[in-house]
Protein backbone atom coordinates (compact mmCIF):
# COMPACT_ATOMS: atom_id res chain seq x y z
CA UNK A 1 0.00 0.00 0.00
CA UNK A 2 1.21 3.58 -0.61
CA UNK A 3 2.26 5.72 2.25
CA UNK A 4 0.40 8.88 1.30
CA UNK A 5 -2.68 9.56 3.95
CA UNK A 6 -6.22 10.06 3.31
CA UNK A 7 -7.39 13.72 4.52
CA UNK A 8 -10.64 15.45 5.47
CA UNK A 9 -10.98 18.46 2.46
CA UNK A 10 -14.64 20.83 2.13
CA UNK A 11 -16.15 20.89 -1.43
CA UNK A 12 -19.10 19.79 -3.81
CA UNK A 13 -19.50 18.15 -7.24
CA UNK A 14 -17.24 15.61 -8.86
CA UNK A 15 -14.25 18.30 -9.99
CA UNK A 16 -13.86 18.60 -5.88
CA UNK A 17 -12.16 14.79 -5.94
CA UNK A 18 -8.57 14.90 -6.88
CA UNK A 19 -6.49 13.21 -9.70
CA UNK A 20 -5.67 9.48 -8.44
CA UNK A 21 -7.84 9.58 -5.59
CA UNK A 22 -11.46 7.55 -4.00
CA UNK A 23 -13.74 10.42 -2.71
CA UNK A 24 -16.52 9.59 0.07
CA UNK A 25 -18.92 12.58 -0.09
CA UNK A 26 -20.86 13.58 3.44
CA UNK A 27 -24.11 14.30 1.00
CA UNK A 28 -26.25 13.30 -1.91
CA UNK A 29 -25.51 14.46 -5.12
CA UNK A 30 -21.37 15.26 -4.29
CA UNK A 31 -22.49 17.95 -1.72
CA UNK A 32 -24.96 20.02 -3.71
CA UNK A 33 -26.43 22.60 -1.19
CA UNK A 34 -24.14 22.04 1.73
CA UNK A 35 -22.94 24.66 3.69
CA UNK A 36 -19.44 25.13 2.79
CA UNK A 37 -16.99 24.33 5.11
CA UNK A 38 -20.04 22.71 7.83
CA UNK A 39 -21.80 20.03 5.43
CA UNK A 40 -19.97 19.72 2.42
CA UNK A 41 -16.80 17.28 3.80
CA UNK A 42 -14.91 15.28 1.05
CA UNK A 43 -12.92 11.53 2.36
CA UNK A 44 -10.02 11.99 0.04
CA UNK A 45 -8.21 8.90 -0.25
CA UNK A 46 -5.08 8.43 -2.33
CA UNK A 47 -4.88 5.46 -4.62
CA UNK A 48 -3.44 2.97 -2.54
CA UNK A 49 -4.18 3.02 0.50
CA UNK A 50 -6.81 2.50 3.09
CA UNK A 51 -8.95 3.67 5.59
CA UNK A 52 -9.79 1.28 8.45
CA UNK A 53 -12.49 3.73 10.23
CA UNK A 54 -13.97 6.81 9.02
CA UNK A 55 -14.76 7.69 12.32
CA UNK A 56 -11.56 9.43 12.81
CA UNK A 57 -12.17 11.28 10.14
CA UNK A 58 -15.77 13.25 10.91
CA UNK A 59 -17.39 10.34 8.85
CA UNK A 60 -19.26 9.01 12.26
CA UNK A 61 -22.18 6.17 10.32
CA UNK A 62 -24.66 8.09 10.93
CA UNK A 63 -25.96 11.24 9.03
CA UNK A 64 -22.65 12.09 8.48
CA UNK A 65 -21.92 8.58 6.66
CA UNK A 66 -21.30 8.39 3.07
CA UNK A 67 -23.80 9.43 1.03
CA UNK A 68 -22.21 9.54 -2.74
CA UNK A 69 -18.76 8.36 -4.03
CA UNK A 70 -16.08 9.37 -6.72
CA UNK A 71 -13.76 6.79 -8.24
CA UNK A 72 -11.16 9.35 -9.58
CA UNK A 73 -8.74 6.23 -10.37
CA UNK A 74 -7.86 4.03 -12.61
CA UNK A 75 -8.90 0.99 -10.41
CA UNK A 76 -11.56 -0.80 -9.32
CA UNK A 77 -12.27 0.56 -5.56
CA UNK A 78 -14.16 -0.42 -2.52
CA UNK A 79 -16.48 0.63 0.13
CA UNK A 80 -16.87 -1.80 3.41
CA UNK A 81 -20.24 -1.70 5.74
CA UNK A 82 -18.03 -2.58 8.54
CA UNK A 83 -14.24 -1.16 10.31
CA UNK A 84 -11.10 -2.47 8.91
CA UNK A 85 -12.67 -3.93 5.21
CA UNK A 86 -14.60 -6.67 6.77
CA UNK A 87 -18.28 -6.66 6.29
CA UNK A 88 -19.78 -6.46 3.29
CA UNK A 89 -18.39 -5.06 0.26
CA UNK A 90 -19.54 -2.34 -2.29
CA UNK A 91 -17.12 -2.35 -5.60
CA UNK A 92 -17.27 0.85 -6.95
CA UNK A 93 -15.66 1.06 -10.54
CA UNK A 94 -12.66 2.94 -11.87
CA UNK A 95 -13.13 6.39 -13.04
CA UNK A 96 -17.40 6.27 -11.86
CA UNK A 97 -18.86 7.65 -9.59
CA UNK A 98 -22.49 7.16 -7.23
CA UNK A 99 -24.35 10.75 -6.58
CA UNK A 100 -26.80 8.98 -4.33
CA UNK A 101 -25.76 5.81 -1.62
CA UNK A 102 -29.67 5.56 -1.26
CA UNK A 103 -30.34 4.36 -5.06
CA UNK A 104 -28.16 1.35 -4.42
CA UNK A 105 -30.04 -1.17 -1.87
CA UNK A 106 -27.72 -3.63 0.56
CA UNK A 107 -29.80 -6.28 2.32
CA UNK A 108 -29.43 -6.86 6.22
CA UNK A 109 -28.79 -2.65 5.78
CA UNK A 110 -30.51 -0.72 8.79
CA UNK A 111 -32.40 2.00 6.29
CA UNK A 112 -32.08 -0.48 3.47
CA UNK A 113 -29.62 0.77 1.73
CA UNK A 114 -25.74 1.91 1.27
CA UNK A 115 -26.52 5.46 2.66
CA UNK A 116 -24.87 6.63 5.82
CA UNK A 117 -23.57 2.72 6.18
CA UNK A 118 -19.85 2.32 4.81
CA UNK A 119 -16.88 2.33 7.67
CA UNK A 120 -14.37 1.85 5.56
CA UNK A 121 -12.86 1.75 2.49
CA UNK A 122 -9.99 0.67 0.05
CA UNK A 123 -8.77 2.59 -2.95
CA UNK A 124 -7.33 -0.54 -4.61
CA UNK A 125 -8.80 -3.87 -6.26
CA UNK A 126 -10.32 -5.92 -3.53
CA UNK A 127 -11.45 -9.81 -4.28
CA UNK A 128 -13.52 -11.48 -1.51
CA UNK A 129 -15.38 -15.37 -1.54
CA UNK A 130 -18.19 -14.12 -3.96
CA UNK A 131 -17.03 -12.40 -7.51
CA UNK A 132 -19.12 -11.03 -9.72
CA UNK A 133 -18.97 -10.22 -13.49
CA UNK A 134 -21.58 -8.90 -15.85
CA UNK A 135 -22.16 -8.67 -19.61
CA UNK A 136 -24.14 -7.03 -21.81
CA UNK A 137 -26.06 -9.10 -24.43
CA UNK A 138 -28.54 -6.67 -26.26
CA UNK A 139 -31.51 -4.83 -26.00
CA UNK A 140 -34.49 -3.82 -27.78
CA UNK A 141 -37.86 -1.69 -27.65
CA UNK A 142 -40.94 -2.55 -25.49
CA UNK A 143 -44.46 -0.41 -25.65
CA UNK A 144 -42.20 2.62 -25.36
CA UNK A 145 -39.20 2.12 -23.44
CA UNK A 146 -36.02 -0.13 -23.83
CA UNK A 147 -35.42 -3.32 -22.01
CA UNK A 148 -31.51 -4.14 -21.88
CA UNK A 149 -30.54 -7.68 -21.16
CA UNK A 150 -27.53 -8.81 -18.89
CA UNK A 151 -25.91 -12.18 -18.17
CA UNK A 152 -24.51 -11.90 -14.48
CA UNK A 153 -21.93 -14.63 -13.18
CA UNK A 154 -21.67 -15.22 -9.47
CA UNK A 155 -18.19 -17.58 -8.24
CA UNK A 156 -17.44 -18.54 -5.10
CA UNK A 157 -13.57 -18.39 -4.29
CA UNK A 158 -13.28 -20.36 -1.73
CA UNK A 159 -16.75 -21.50 0.31
CA UNK A 160 -20.03 -22.36 -0.85
CA UNK A 161 -22.60 -19.73 -0.29
CA UNK A 162 -25.90 -20.87 0.24
CA UNK A 163 -27.86 -17.41 1.63
CA UNK A 164 -26.96 -14.86 -0.73
CA UNK A 165 -27.94 -11.34 -2.31
CA UNK A 166 -27.13 -10.06 -5.49
CA UNK A 167 -27.68 -5.81 -6.20
CA UNK A 168 -27.07 -3.33 -8.13
CA UNK A 169 -28.30 0.23 -8.47
CA UNK A 170 -28.29 4.50 -9.04
CA UNK A 171 -30.63 3.55 -11.74
CA UNK A 172 -32.50 6.18 -13.58
CA UNK A 173 -35.98 7.16 -12.30
CA UNK A 174 -38.89 5.28 -14.07
CA UNK A 175 -36.60 2.06 -14.69
CA UNK A 176 -37.86 -1.55 -13.52
CA UNK A 177 -37.11 -4.91 -13.72
CA UNK A 178 -38.76 -6.09 -17.42
CA UNK A 179 -42.04 -8.23 -16.59
CA UNK A 180 -40.60 -11.24 -19.03
CA UNK A 181 -37.76 -11.46 -16.18
CA UNK A 182 -39.67 -11.12 -12.91
CA UNK A 183 -42.12 -13.54 -13.65
CA UNK A 184 -40.23 -16.38 -13.99
CA UNK A 185 -37.15 -15.54 -11.82
CA UNK A 186 -36.70 -18.35 -9.16
CA UNK A 187 -35.18 -16.31 -6.14
CA UNK A 188 -36.77 -13.86 -4.40
CA UNK A 189 -37.03 -9.83 -5.63
CA UNK A 190 -36.73 -7.92 -2.48
CA UNK A 191 -36.59 -4.51 -4.77
CA UNK A 192 -37.48 -4.30 -8.21
CA UNK A 193 -35.66 -0.76 -9.71
CA UNK A 194 -38.63 1.14 -9.28
CA UNK A 195 -36.94 3.25 -6.17
CA UNK A 196 -33.38 3.39 -7.98
CA UNK A 197 -32.02 -0.24 -7.25
CA UNK A 198 -32.36 -3.89 -7.54
CA UNK A 199 -31.83 -6.81 -5.02
CA UNK A 200 -32.38 -9.81 -5.37
CA UNK A 201 -32.13 -12.75 -3.17
CA UNK A 202 -31.73 -16.76 -3.15
CA UNK A 203 -34.92 -18.84 -2.61
CA UNK A 204 -35.80 -19.59 0.84
CA UNK A 205 -35.29 -23.54 0.11
CA UNK A 206 -31.79 -23.19 -0.08
CA UNK A 207 -31.40 -24.21 -3.32
CA UNK A 208 -29.59 -22.05 -6.41
CA UNK A 209 -26.26 -22.50 -4.16
CA UNK A 210 -23.00 -20.48 -5.44
CA UNK A 211 -19.80 -23.16 -5.21
CA UNK A 212 -16.28 -22.85 -5.98
CA UNK A 213 -17.07 -25.49 -8.85
CA UNK A 214 -20.47 -24.35 -10.25
CA UNK A 215 -20.68 -20.38 -10.72
CA UNK A 216 -24.55 -19.44 -10.92
CA UNK A 217 -25.72 -17.68 -13.93
CA UNK A 218 -28.23 -15.22 -13.99
CA UNK A 219 -29.91 -13.55 -17.15
CA UNK A 220 -31.50 -10.26 -16.00
CA UNK A 221 -33.68 -7.56 -17.95
CA UNK A 222 -34.10 -4.22 -16.85
CA UNK A 223 -36.60 -1.76 -18.44
CA UNK A 224 -35.74 1.77 -19.16
CA UNK A 225 -37.86 4.53 -19.78
CA UNK A 226 -34.72 5.94 -22.71
CA UNK A 227 -32.05 4.61 -24.15
CA UNK A 228 -28.65 5.36 -22.99
CA UNK A 229 -25.36 3.49 -23.75
CA UNK A 230 -24.20 4.03 -20.01
CA UNK A 231 -26.98 1.83 -18.81
CA UNK A 232 -24.81 -1.51 -20.97
CA UNK A 233 -22.90 -1.11 -17.79
CA UNK A 234 -24.53 -2.14 -14.50
CA UNK A 235 -23.18 0.10 -11.97
CA UNK A 236 -22.26 -1.19 -8.22
CA UNK A 237 -23.33 -4.82 -9.33
CA UNK A 238 -22.31 -6.53 -5.95
CA UNK A 239 -22.82 -9.73 -4.39
CA UNK A 240 -23.46 -10.17 -0.33
CA UNK A 241 -22.82 -13.62 1.30
CA UNK A 242 -25.59 -13.74 4.17
CA UNK A 243 -25.49 -15.23 7.63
Amino acid sequence: MSEKRAQLIYGKGRDACPDGSFCLYRAVEFNAGQQSGVGDKILVIPLGTYVDDFTEYGFDHSGDGVSAVVNNTDEDNTLFSAASQQGHALPVDRNSSIANLIRVAMAESPNGTWNDQAQSARAAPFVGNLVVKQEFRGKWQDAGKVVYSYRITVSASTTRVVKWALGFGDLPEGTSLFKGFSDVFWGQILRDGTEGSVLLASPPGGDHTIDPEADLLIDIQVLYPTENPAQEHLTSLNAQQLA
